[in-house]
């Protein structure tokens, strides 16, 4: 149930064709469009194209994914499903005023994701005492959750340091839905030979969501002069 659901490229059964294929074209769209942004100059034209298409990217790899769990429920692909929607959206909000339909929505999208990890370590322990899978495993796909709602806590915490704080939001944000996207397709890859260690496709897109934080933090958050 935990295991990598491995890719077949000429055969999408038990999913629709439709879905598989989508998913991972889309999929890859996302990711350079993603990368595109991130390169491009901060605001201006380039940066808000890439960065919507990769907005539209997540969203319909999402809307595949959950057709794709209808038919086989992958825990892993559940989780990042929620949390690539969940981490997308907030990036999006942190550009809003901090009205209180804005921050209604951001605390929605926190429930959201404490639901889906409920929904996530609900399977994940039942599995672990069933010696399915080890300890470690659940907590390893928990990690990049637990640091967004870590930095949910922070955000409402500093509310009235907003219009200081939502640059490094948006790009935080932005940074860990790219990261997750990415680490999917790892997952896959590794079960199929890649020849990467494992713990390097486990702790690797941590690690670089951890690296990309700080260099745009450091390159664009401390030249940000407060609203």
């Amino acid at each position: 149930m935990f295991g990598p659901d491995k890719i077949d490229l000429t055969d999408p059964s038990p999913y629709l064709a439709l879905s598989y294929y989508s998913h991972i074209i889309i999929g890859i769209v996302g990711l350079v469009a993603a990368l595109v942004a991130f390169a491009a100059a901060k605001g201006k034209t380039w940066h808000i194209r890439a960065g919507w298409t990769f907005v539209a990217a997540v969203a319909i790899v999402a809307a595949s994914s959950f057709e794709m769990l209808a038919n086989v429920f992958i825990p892993p692909l559940f989780m990042a499903v929620f949390t690539a929607i969940y981490a997308m959206a907030g990036a999006l909000l942190a550009l809003r005023k901090g009205t209180a339909a804005v921050r209604s929505a951001e605390v929605g999208l926190f429930v959201f994701e404490l639901a889906g990890l409920f929904i996530f370590f609900s399977i994940a322990l039942e599995a672990v005492r069933n010696g399915a899978i080890p300890a470690f495993g659940p907590v390893v796909i928990a990690i990049i959750p637990l640091i967004l709602l870590g930095g949910d806590i922070n955000w409402f915490l500093n509310g009235n340091n907003r219009n200081r704080l939502r640059l490094a939001r948006h790009l935080n944000r932005m940074v860990w839905a790219f990261v997750v996207v990415l680490r999917a397709p790892l997952v896959e890859l590794a079960a199929h030979g890649l020849p990467v260690p494992g713990p390097v496709i486990i702790v690797g897109p941590i690690a670089l969501g951890i690296a990309m934080g700080a260099y745009f933090r450091w390159r664009y958050v401390r030249l940000q002069k407060p609203a």
